[in-house]
């Protein structure tokens, strides 16, 4: 097999290659260390290949390697490395240009003192946990090798280019679908009275209902709650709100709720309403 030839040192563990006239960017463990550009790379230090295509967004990462700082190319394709190993995915060619852009512009916000909050971030956590972590991890990469300190919010920013490239789905369908979701919340603990926490237990596992539901009713698996008839006696009021709670997800999702599901619900709205 023919080997790489470097054209580029990103940082110790990311280079620029050429091999049978097509340009690759390879992550590897100190695959760019001690290398000097026309040498070859033996294949065994290469751990992850992107292939830079002859198209549209080859010639956005030719303009994201004239215009962003090469450390931050570095880390992005260490990240994006990582990521497809710990998710177990093939992610869109898209991202290489999409995230060194975006941590690019996170950093700018930062030292311009500009503070972007993520109003979706408790949602993620629960919607999305791999993906969370995985971007949690990723944001302690970025803000240990380039020495910044961007916010813990920045893990929905991550979190979303994940899905968007793991899934192929518009980025805006995932935002739409957290702030849906987050809509269904604000109303439970309007309806409620209750002041929102959204790093407590009881929020975190009322989403996960809810999210779960909203996937069963639309693959139509909705569970049997043979507990209904008792609920509708003893949780009269929870079942009530409940009933109001699924006329929202009905008008948001563009579903029906069944009674069995309703009831469920009211269980949750019960717990909530005691803490």
């Amino acid at each position: 097999m023919e080997c790489y030839i470097l054209t580029k040192v990103l940082n110790n563990n990311v280079v620029i290659a050429r091999r049978h006239k097509k340009q690759y960017v390879l992550t590897g463990k100190g695959i760019g260390f001690n290398y000097s550009k026309g040498e070859k790379i033996p294949n065994d230090k290469v751990e992850n290949v992107f292939v830079k295509q002859e198209n549209a967004i080859g010639d956005n990462y030719d303009k994201i390697l004239n215009t962003v700082e090469k450390s931050i190319i570095g880390i992005s394709e260490e990240v994006i490395s990582f990521w497809e190993k710990v998710l177990n995915v093939k992610l869109n060619e898209a991202i290489h240009v999409s995230l060194p852009d975006h941590i690019s512009f996170a950093i700018k916000r930062l030292k311009e003192g500009i503070d972007i909050k993520n109003p979706f971030l408790s949602e993620f956590i629960v919607l999305y946990p791999k993906e969370y972590e995985a971007a949690r991890k990723a944001l302690e990469m970025i803000n240990t090798r380039l020495k910044v300190h961007l916010p813990k919010d920045e893990i929905g920013f991550l979190c979303l280019h994940i899905k968007a490239a793991s899934s192929n789905e518009n980025l805006g369908n995932s935002i739409k679908y957290a702030e849906k979701i987050g809509e269904v919340m604000n109303f439970i603990f309007l309806i409620l009275k209750k002041e929102i926490d959204k790093d407590s237990l009881q929020y975190a596992r009322t989403l996960t209902h809810i999210n779960f539901m909203i996937q069963r009713v639309k693959e139509g698996k909705t569970v049997k709650n043979y507990l209904l008839d008792s609920i509708k006696k003893e949780l009269y009021n929870e079942y009530n709100i409940a009933i109001k709670v699924a006329l929202k997800i009905e008008n948001l999702f563009n579903i029906s709720v069944p009674e069995d599901e309703i009831g469920y619900i009211a269980l949750h709205l019960s717990r909530l309403k005691n803490i």
